[in-house]
């Protein structure tokens, strides 16, 4: 059996040069900020020159390097793919080099039943009268992230992809009607203790549902974010969504009234910049339309005999419902997009997120104080105050680079790495790279060395993956003596068609390299092999990718394994 062979050239060990390398701290060194431009109605507004914007971080002036103004495409041309040999594929994805694109997110899992089937009906009609050109790509949110319909400005695959992708199904997270208060107007609960037992439970159960959906939610803005980070430009995120908790804020109603709080502050925070830094701006529509408070309810027998319960409920309502839409709000500023709240016509607020996201001003600028860590707040102005201007209001830099994670063969993937590599999601495009798959001509009793098979059965082909990743994707921070500290995680894994993981191979690239070696890396790419076992019968698919750990940067591959054939 073949060797995994690592061909990165004229490399030095890790553990031999940590001595002679300086300590190497992260910190931001440019900045992109897109400002959209607009006048009282909403109109965009154009021909401002760079000498109109004033840029200041953190109340200090900030000198701008780089200016342009991007205007709405009259016609949207995507670049062909490049031509690849046989069995050889790549993560990068064809977008518009100077357009913005847009990405609808469907989100059934923080949408209730009925309102995911008004949104449909919307979002059906909205297709069917899209503007031509409009350059859409559609995702759906459900119990993971599945892309419908990739970049393209063909209106009809938006509407069979909304029409025939998108399943109206309850979410499994969002809390159920159930509840003791509910019960015990219609069933007698004699004892205060049981009934507070179940108050106590039903808390409970809505605050794990929470937790999850946020968990959930978050994890697709991560992958959506690494997943467009190869695309150039500005990035319109079309969130239609029924509700976000961002603060579990404590529930007054039972004893211990602390159990439902949480707080996802860092989470949100990484998932922020990370959209930040991959020019994504949300918009988030809330599907439910204009929201009413339970007293609009008049069927609901609660309120029928004067139980006591109206003011409760109210200001349950109206807590939660400043909550979700609050974080909302703050996703929106935070990115530079905008918020569609209490709005029944959600067509009209989809495509005014294109227009409004269409049309606007990058300006890129090196800080002047690069050492600083933590959070940088932005504020750019105009000298004509009248117009109204959207932008991300900050990011976050730290001030040394991320641990790297213990991994090889057999390790534990970090948990957002298990997200990226997850069957059929989005490939990460933060690191573009293309690799050869080649199979063996004889099938094997064994796994591939190193390999780690929990489930899969012999007979097995042994796949070899050969990666070429572009190095100007990897953070390589120089060292003493010319060296270029290099820290990457290959990972291929095999799933069968449900998604059952059969098949782990891991191996660990921590060395320093030479400058010869950098040279041949700009000629060649950042190489490497290793090889996978997939079992020789039945549905299976590869996905490889890479992680670069200095950079806690991503891309992937997924593949048929139907589809490789045999090499040399």
């Amino acid at each position: 059996m073949r060797r995994v062979l690592c061909v990165l050239l004229c490399l030095m060990p890790a553990a031999n040069a940590v001595a002679q390398t300086a300590t190497i701290r992260a910190s931001a060194q440019i900045v992109v900020v897109d400002v959209t431009v607009t006048d009282s109605r909403g109109i965009a507004i154009h021909g401002l020159k760079q000498t109109d914007f004033t840029v200041m971080e953190d109340n200090a002036p900030q000198t701008v390097a780089h200016f342009d103004e991007h205007t709405a495409a009259t016609a949207v041309v995507l670049p062909q793919m490049p031509a690849l040999a046989p069995n050889t594929y790549t993560n990068y994805t064809p977008a518009p080099a100077d357009a913005a694109v847009n990405i609808l997110l469907i989100d059934t899992l923080n949408t209730p039943l009925n309102d995911q089937a008004n949104a449909r009906q919307k979002l059906i009609t909205f297709a069917k009268s899209m503007k031509p050109g409009t350059n859409l790509a559609v995702f759906s949110l459900g119990a993971q992230l599945v892309m419908l319909q990739g970049f393209g400005a063909d209106s009809k695959l938006v509407l069979a992809a909304v029409t025939n992708g998108l399943n109206v199904q309850q979410s499994p997270t969002l809390p159920d009607s159930f509840s003791a208060e509910a019960l015990s107007d219609t069933v007698r609960i004699p004892s205060p203790t049981i009934k507070e037992t179940m108050r106590q439970g039903e808390v409970q159960h809505t605050s794990d549902q929470n937790r999850l959906r946020i968990v959930t939610t978050l994890n697709a803005m991560n992958q959506l974010a690494r997943y467009l980070a190869g695309v150039p430009g500005r990035k319109n995120l079309i969130w239609v969504s029924g509700s976000f908790p961002l603060t579990f804020l404590p529930n007054m109603n039972v004893k211990n009234s602390f159990i439902t709080t949480d707080s996802f502050q860092s989470e949100v925070r990484e998932t922020t910049n990370l959209l930040a830094r991959s020019q994504v701006a949300i918009y988030p529509v809330d599907a439910r339309g204009a929201q009413t408070t339970p007293l609009s309810d008049v069927s609901s027998s609660r309120y029928a005999y004067g139980s006591g319960k109206v003011l409760g409920d109210v200001d349950t309502f109206s807590t939660q419902n400043v909550d979700e839409q609050g974080t909302m709000r703050h996703l929106a500023e935070a990115t530079g997009g905008k918020a569609t709240l209490n709005n029944n016509d959600l067509g009209g607020a989809v495509e005014r997120a294109i227009d409004d996201g269409s049309s606007y001003y990058t300006l890129t600028y090196s800080p002047s104080d690069k050492a600083k860590s933590g959070y940088h707040k932005i504020t750019v102005k105009l000298a004509e105050e009248k117009y109204r201007l959207a932008y991300r209001d900050g990011y976050y830099a730290d001030d040394s680079a991320k641990p790297a994670a213990v991994t090889g063969s057999g390790a534990a993937l970090p948990d957002f790495m298990q997200v990226a590599m997850q069957r059929g999601a989005p490939p990460p495009t933060q690191i573009l790279f293309k690799a050869l798959f080649a199979a063996d001509s004889k099938t094997s009793e064994k796994p591939a060395e190193g390999n780690v098979a929990a489930q899969s059965k012999p007979p097995y082909r042994i796949i070899t993956i050969a990666y070429a990743a572009n190095p100007g994707d990897i953070t390589m921070p120089a060292g003493a003596n010319g060296l270029r500290h290099v820290d990457l995680d290959f990972v291929a894994l095999v799933y069968d068609r449900d998604g059952r993981l059969f098949t782990q191979q891991v191996n660990r690239v921590d060395v320093f390299a030479k400058p010869e070696a950098v040279q041949d890396f700009a000629r060649e790419g950042v190489r490497f092999q290793q090889q996978i076992a997939v079992p020789a019968k039945g549905e299976y698919y590869v996905r490889s990718g890479i992680h670069d750990l200095l950079g806690d940067r991503i891309g992937a591959i997924e593949v048929p394994a139907s589809s490789i054939t045999a090499g040399h």
